[in-house]
């Protein structure tokens, strides 16, 4: 049924709900007499307004949710004792949405919000890992998932159930005007259709996306196939040695086609080479998809790891004066991340030197890792799910 579809990529589990979810759900409230739930007016009429616009609306709207809900963080809840528990507990966010943090304190015009989140994370890893090993080891296993990720499960579900529903009732919504479902929410939506009326949409929904494939932009029909470009993606001067050689081997067995994050992070190095091995011919309206710029190799000798790399390195080797080396990097980064808290403070009076101005974005990248795939929140090398590991 959904062969067609073509998808290209390996996708998380979460893009795709049980295939026999909603017919079983509906078999269950037929045989109780149960009345179909209906969604919310408010939320169809938003969704209705976004098939009116170019790209895929689910997309959009999860993009949407995600910002706001990490803006309200850092305007609202930088000091609540129930959000630092919670985030402790994740070990602050996956890749994507500790990246994403840059764009939303910008827009609360909050990086000492950014700054203070991460900081207190920062703090109570250096203050257990002092401990050995061992100690360091477990604070690197998170014990909750990322909850920006959990925030977008449950819309996503949410957005899917509500388009199923109107597209049954009307095929040519999806088929007919300016939006195409990326193909992941594609593959979603007709999994979260009645099998009777699963073929007539998905004719609908193929044949838009495909013709949406064939005008879009080279970005736009990146963002069809995979599915919605990041908020940030990490610069292309990488400061973790590791990160910089996993950028660098991107393309070795087609590691840039294991998730939306990898094809991004990619396209953001060497677009040239992603069209590539697309296929594209149609580039850029000015006939070039652009230049490869491969990753800066660090500019110091001994750069500092990830602590998702870091991670890797102390669980493979169990190495100490890894452990060591690590802590003695992100002491002085909690050093330089204290000076720049206190310069929000009125009384502050001094100049901050450049690595303290920058502090909260050093400590954004360390928490995230500057290659998708290899954070706290990403499966080990060997462990299930693990793939094209260095």
């Amino acid at each position: 049924m959904f062969g067609s579809l073509g998808l290209p990529f390996d996708f998380d589990n979460q893009l795709r709900p049980p295939t026999r979810g909603p017919e079983l759900l509906a078999r269950v409230r037929r045989l109780l007499g149960a009345r179909e739930p209906v969604p919310d007016r408010y939320l169809l009429r938003t969704i209705e307004e976004e098939i009116e616009l170019a790209g895929c609306p689910v997309c959009r709207l999860l993009a949407r949710k995600e910002l706001r809900g990490l803006e309200a963080l850092l305007w609202e809840q930088v000091t609540d004792p129930l959000t630092h528990r919670r985030l402790l507990a994740s070990r602050g966010f996956c890749f994507e949405h500790t990246w994403a943090l840059i764009p939303a304190g910008r827009l609360v015009h909050s990086h000492y919000g950014v700054a203070i989140v991460l900081d207190r994370l920062l703090r109570d890893f250096l203050a257990r890992a002092v401990a050995g090993v061992e100690a360091a080891q477990r604070w690197l296993r998170p014990e909750a998932r990322c909850p920006a990720c959990e925030w977008n499960r449950a819309a996503e579900e949410t957005l899917l159930w509500a388009l199923a529903w109107l597209g049954e009732r009307d095929p040519d919504l999806l088929g007919e005007g300016p939006a195409a479902l990326c193909r992941p929410h594609a593959a979603a939506l007709l999994e979260s259709t009645a099998a009777e009326r699963r073929a007539a949409l998905e004719r609908r929904v193929l044949a838009r996306t495909e013709r949406a494939l064939r005008e879009g932009t080279a970005e736009e029909r990146l963002a069809l196939l995979v599915g919605r470009k990041p908020h940030e993606l990490p610069p292309q001067r990488v400061s973790c040695p590791a990160c910089a050689r996993a950028r660098r081997s991107l393309f070795d067995g087609g590691c840039w086609r294991q998730s939306r994050l990898h094809a991004w992070v990619a396209w953001l190095d060497a677009p040239d080479r992603v069209g590539e091995a697309l296929g594209w011919e149609s580039l850029h309206p000015n006939g070039r998809l652009g230049s490869r710029t491969p990753s800066a190799r660090p500019e110091s000798g001994v750069a500092p790891l990830c602590l998702g790399h870091l991670r890797r390195a102390i669980v493979t080797t169990g190495s100490s004066a890894a452990l060591r080396a690590a802590l003695g990097d992100l002491e002085r980064l909690a050093d330089d991340l204290e000076a720049f808290i206190a310069s929000a403070d009125y009384r502050f009076t001094g100049e901050l030197t450049p690595a303290q101005r920058r502090s909260w974005q050093q400590v954004v990248a360390r928490f995230a890792g500057e290659t998708p795939g290899v954070g706290l929140h990403d499966p080990l090398p060997g462990s299930p799910g693990g793939r094209c590991d260095e």
